[in-house]
């Protein structure tokens, strides 16, 4: 495929504002996961219950923030 060709099949996308707010959002949520689900992961690894129990309470925490938003949306 040449130059020429990748300009062509360029799709442009047209996203609103408050779009790419919500994208940010959901960005910023996903990050905030994944760093407790490693962190989960080390503490297991590491045998650090104690720890692992407060990272667990955490993400729990966050899962329902979801689950509550989500009850405003339907």
């Amino acid at each position: 495929m040449g130059r020429n060709d990748a300009k062509r099949n360029k799709v442009v996308m047209n996203i609103s504002p408050l779009e790419k707010k919500r994208i940010r959002n959901i960005n910023y949520i996903m990050n905030d996961l994944h760093e407790s689900v490693n962190n989960i992961y080390e503490l297991l690894i590491d045998h650090e219950y104690g720890a692992l129990k407060g990272e667990v309470s955490k993400i729990n925490a966050q899962l329902k923030t979801i689950t509550d938003s989500l009850e405003n949306e339907i």
